[in-house]
């Protein structure tokens, strides 16, 4: 009989119960300098990164013409639509989206992988700002809601989308998924901050885009328990509240 006791499963890290929830991790490195080496994640964090956001990802804003549009698809490489500030501006990127992949389809060409971009702290800090203007405690008691209240609502547009005739019809003749890409860093944010707001958009189907400092920080503290529950009525009563104070989710990067 063996004397020896079996070591417990050592329990996955952040990054890798993320990626079981079935959420994609990115590596952001698309504020790196041209000049400097693209950085690179450390084992065994690297198993759980999906890839690597380079500068120069070709970009496409919503509502992009179709010359721009056949331009960007023939580099064939992954494609970013937006940034988006809200709902308005996601329908707008999505009607792009499934344009281009249409175009493609129709061409008899691959269909690249396109994400649909929104930060919820880049929303939060312009409505944050609007905010601190009206002046009233009430209004202040916001601060800090809109950006994962624009997340939750963005989410279930996208499940909505993926169940329409019009993405069925793409979907068998081969055209890849949308996805919406959480960019969750900003230059005014500490990489704690940003960890919890990455936490906080484990959403499966979709993508974290991580700077290598929040990587490291992610992984070193992150709180991953499983997917994030969406809840489309708080998110929807968040934006009406906002909307008391003269504020549109859409306004700030839409």
């Amino acid at each position: 009989m063996s004397t020896h006791t079996p070591l417990p499963a050592r329990p996955a890290g952040p990054l890798r119960r993320a990626a079981e929830a079935g959420v994609a991790i990115w590596l952001d490195c698309r504020h790196t300098s041209p000049c400097e080496p693209v950085p690179q994640p450390d084992p065994p964090t690297a198993e759980a990164v999906h890839g690597v956001l380079l500068p120069g990802r070709p970009m496409l804003r919503p509502g992009a013409e179709p010359d721009r549009i056949a331009a960007v698809l023939a580099d064939g490489r992954a494609v970013t639509v937006g940034p988006v500030g809200g709902v308005a501006g996601y329908r707008q990127a999505m009607d792009t989206v499934l344009t281009a992949l249409e175009r493609a389809v129709a061409a008899g060409n691959p269909t690249p992988p396109m994400a649909i971009e929104y930060s919820p702290a880049g929303v939060d800090a312009t409505v944050d700002a609007r905010l601190d203007l009206a002046g009233s405690w009430e209004a202040k008691a916001m601060r800090g809601r809109a950006g994962l209240a624009g997340a939750h609502l963005l989410h279930a547009a996208l499940r909505r989308d993926l169940a329409t005739d019009r993405w069925t019809r793409l979907a068998a003749r081969g055209a890849r998924a949308p996805y919406l890409l959480w960019s969750t860093t900003a230059p005014s944010l500490n990489a704690d901050t940003s960890v919890a707001y990455a936490q906080r958009c484990l959403f499966p189907g979709t993508a974290l885009a991580l700077s290598p400092t929040v990587l490291r920080e992610f992984e070193a503290q992150g709180v991953v328990t499983g997917p994030t529950s969406l809840d489309v009525l708080e998110a929807q009563r968040v934006i009406d509240t906002l909307g008391w104070f003269g504020v549109r989710l859409d306004a700030p990067t839409g």
